[in-house]
């Protein structure tokens, strides 16, 4: 075994036990212990801990008082546990985005900013506004769309929108971007627009006049006070009136501009999966710990066909486990 066992709840003193049962099915305690650099009794207790994990089973004709179950059933058994444990914990830590959105509305800094009664937020510098992109952005969950007009941006200023760029598209957020043709100038931009494309992004480019904004989810947006000058400070505008606006101003800008000249040049685009309501029932019942079995049962098909489509969700989510497929459906929201 050429895989380290701690991340499965081993310690090291229980790990060296375990392989050298393994090396030997045989052999006595004395020996055992001997061989892991431990005392008999610490032996004694590490074999009741490997019986807990289920890789060794109690048997009277053997020295040890145990015998060594297959590795690869025991420990594919306790990789699933350990699965489910962590599936769990995401879920858990998930859910937890709802309550951070209420405890930041609770959270007041009027030297930051100030809001006033139609739901307009006014940031005076352009640290506050990057520090309230970073923290709005963290609760996106379907899109984020912007304009961004001028040239060519510093390495400084592509570094700071990496993060945020970055974590949208990680949680496969619906991003779009317009740029200015002039974008395209500069080698480093572009080989900054090649990766966020190659990473599920849209971009366009237009030649015409934009107007810088950003929107997320459809719910709010982000303009600036000043458009020729945009350390002046932004608004954020959650007005639906304004919203509207904002909106339909993108639709029509992103209809006008034009795909990047590269499309089609070797740069992938990842593909739309469609999920069924079957298909999110089984990631459902899956995730919630059910068996192979009692999941077919629910839906009403056989164990082979369960187990063909969960062969495909697997596929077309990208996961190569069961847990990684679960983990993906949940951070898009299927679950």
């Amino acid at each position: 075994m050429g895989v380290a066992l701690n991340d499965l709840g081993f310690s090291a003193a229980e790990e060296r036990v375990y392989r050298a049962l393994l090396a030997d099915p045989g052999v006595d305690i004395e020996t055992l212990a001997a061989q892991s650099a431990c005392s008999p009794d610490d032996v004694t207790e590490i074999v009741r801990q490997l019986i807990e994990f289920a890789v060794v089973k109690p048997d009277g004709t053997s020295p040890t008082g145990v015998a060594v179950q297959n590795p690869s059933m025991a420990l594919g058994e306790l990789i699933e546990f350990r699965e489910d444990e962590l599936m769990g914990t995401f879920r858990r830590i998930a859910s937890t985005r709802s309550e951070l959105a209420a405890l930041d509305a609770e959270f007041t800094a009027p030297a930051r900013n100030t809001l006033d009664e139609q739901g307009v937020e006014r940031l005076d510098n352009l640290d506050s506004v990057r520090e309230r992109l970073d923290e709005l952005s963290f609760f996106s969950r379907k899109s984020v769309y912007s304009i961004q007009p001028g040239g060519p941006q510093t390495k400084e200023a592509l570094d700071a929108s990496r993060p945020l760029d970055l974590r949208s598209l990680r949680r496969k957020i619906d991003m779009r971007i317009i740029h200015e043709t002039s974008r395209l100038d500069d080698e480093l931009n572009r080989a900054y627009l090649r990766e966020l494309v190659m990473l599920g992004a849209h971009i366009r480019v237009t030649s015409g006049r934009i107007e810088r904004m950003i929107i997320m989810d459809e719910e709010l947006a982000f303009v600036p006070l000043d458009p020729q000058n945009p350390s002046r400070g932004a608004l954020v505008v959650r007005h639906p009136g304004l919203l509207s606006g904002f909106l339909d101003l993108f639709n029509r800008s992103w209809q006008d501009a034009q795909e990047l000249p590269w499309s089609g040049e070797g740069v992938e685009q990842p593909e739309a999966v469609e999920m069924s309501e079957n298909d999110r029932r089984v990631l459902a019942l899956l995730a919630s710990g059910c068996t192979d079995e009692t999941a077919a049962r629910e839906i009403g098909v056989s164990v082979r066909h369960l187990r063909r489509r969960i062969s495909r969700l697997m596929q077309e989510l990208g996961a190569t486990s069961r847990f990684e497929a679960g983990v993906e459906a949940a951070r898009r929201g299927w679950l």
